[in-house]
């Protein structure tokens, strides 16, 4: 009994994370009506003594949240895509300074510019368990690109690095392609007069961040007067197959007008399980 109770408890907190409203009635021991975004749930949510309660199975069941219930370690694991609902439901809070230190210790490099620093925890491969995307950013082109995911005994491990610049932690939703979950990041490079922007297609399988695809989709060239250009690409996934255009067109030397004729060109994909394989 005492387990349902917390379960129930639990469930309330997720509610109001989530940002359900609630209407509690006068009476105790009386059903409360209570709605999502304007639609009343069907679950039965009660008072008593002071207290609201709710079937938390049932609850998860109608919102398309996954529980999973650990009897033996009296754990209530809610997996959903809401980053902030799993922290607080965890309440687990990892710091930038855990982290710094995690690199600092776990790292290829001799040093690193912490100073620059900033983490993100997402739920990358939809187990339940929080990983942890940092990034340094360490100026115009220079910067370190961390992925940490928890080991066997629950401690965070550094499985992927890479001294990519990038702008933002904020990834997109994971594009699904067979039963991988593939994620996007954009790293920014260059030098005097070159800009170049590449995207790393990546997923998470057994611990191991697998790289899948990169191409780049922008570059500008303006190092040597009468040989400046720019090429700006984009990319699309459809039914396993990655579809890859890219159009170069050489420009004046005020790097804007463009000069002669643009060509473009377009390269197909094939995904085979593991990576995308040419053509």
């Amino acid at each position: 009994m005492q387990k349902k109770n917390k379960a129930r408890s639990l469930a309330i907190a997720v509610l109001l994370i989530i940002g359900i409203t609630i209407t509690p009635p006068v009476e105790a021991n009386h059903p409360l009506v209570v709605s999502l975004n304007g639609q009343q749930l069907k679950s039965r949510f009660e008072v008593n003594n002071g207290q609201v309660y709710a079937p938390l199975f049932s609850l998860a069941a109608e919102l398309d949240y996954k529980v999973n219930w650990d009897r033996q370690g009296a754990k209530i694991n809610i997996v959903t895509d809401d980053v902030n609902l799993l922290r607080r439901a965890s309440g687990t809070k990892i710091t930038e300074q855990q982290v710094a230190d995690w690199i600092v210790e776990q790292g290829e490099a001799d040093r690193y510019y912490l100073e620059g620093l900033s983490i993100e925890l997402l739920d990358l491969d939809r187990d339940g368990e929080s990983e942890i995307v940092a990034m340094i950013d360490g100026g115009v082109h220079l910067g370190n690109y961390f992925i940490f995911d928890r080991d066997s005994n629950g401690d965070y491990q550094l499985i992927f690095e890479r001294n990519w610049k990038v702008d933002s932690l904020k990834l997109r939703e994971p594009i699904e392609v067979g039963d991988k979950l593939i994620y996007e990041t954009v790293e920014r490079t260059g030098g005097t007069g070159l800009s170049v922007e590449i995207v790393h297609l990546w997923y998470i399988e057994q611990g191991q961040v697998v790289e899948v695809w990169k191409g780049t989709v922008k570059e500008m060239n303006a190092v040597f007067p009468g040989s400046y250009s720019l090429t700006v690409a984009g990319y699309r996934i459809q039914d396993g197959l990655l579809y890859y255009w890219r159009t170069f067109s050489p420009l004046e030397d005020d790097a804007e007008t463009v000069q002669g004729t643009s060509e473009t060109t377009l390269t197909i994909y094939t995904f085979d399980g593991a990576s995308f394989i040419e053509r």
